[in-house]
Formats: C-alpha cells, structure tokens, sequence
C-alpha cells in the first residue's frame, strides 16, 4: 500500500524550521523568566568550575545531564504556566495549583542538582587542601 504522506523521512527545511522554532522558545524564556537565567548562569559556572577542578569526564557528564534537566524543567515550566494563563483568563485556585506545581518541580530538581554537585566538587575542592 502506498503512503499517503508524500513528505520525506527527513526535510532539512523542516529541521531547520524546529530547531528555529524552539530557539525562539528558548529566546522567549531568556528574556521573561528570571530563575531560567539564574539556571543557566549557574550551569556555566558549574562546568566551568568542573574543568578548572579536572573533574573527571563521567562526574562531568552528570553534572550536564543534572544541569540539563533544570533547564529543561525551567522551559517547561514556563509552558505549563503561558497554558494554563491561556485556558484560565480569571483568577482560579486550580490554575494556582498547576503553576505552583510546575514551579515546584523546578524547585525539587534544582535542590537535587546541588547536592549532586555538592557530592562532586566537595570531595576535589577538599583534595586541593591535603
């Protein structure tokens, strides 16, 4: 049976269009979303922190997979929050919870973060003074 679908298994030109796309939504939360900021200011500090240190590259890797997934929760709280402002024009104890919620699990992860950095960098900030 044919397709019906006669675009390509990959259009570059499609590619390019989502990669612009979501460029535009990672501009977006730049520009409006102050803890997005903080987080990424923090994640250059961290890795290049980690390179000043020769943490070796696996503890490093972790570091980029935690610093990451806060970035990506930031966006995502930035989209659950533009929705739920979209759906819900008036003030809603619901849409309170949702937003809070989201922010909450921003939060919960980016404590994760810390004391996963913690467990890295504390044990080579302390070998430089023995």
């Amino acid at each position: 049976m044919a397709s019906r679908n006669k675009r390509p298994f990959i259009s570059l030109a499609r590619l390019k269009q989502s990669f612009a796309y979501a460029g535009a939504g990672i501009k977006y939360t730049w520009q409006h979303e102050q803890n997005f900021r903080f987080h990424t200011a923090a994640a250059v500090i961290v890795m290049l922190a980690a390179q000043l240190l020769q943490i070796p590259l696996l503890e490093q890797a972790v570091l980029a997979a935690a610093v990451g997934i806060v970035l990506c929760l930031e966006l995502i709280n930035t989209a659950v929050e533009h929705i739920t402002d979209l759906i819900i024009q008036t003030y809603d104890e619901r849409a309170k919870i949702i937003k809070d919620t989201a922010a909450g699990a921003v939060l919960v992860f980016s404590i994760t973060s810390a004391l996963v950095g913690m467990m890295i960098f504390l044990p080579h900030i302390a070998a430089l003074f023995q």
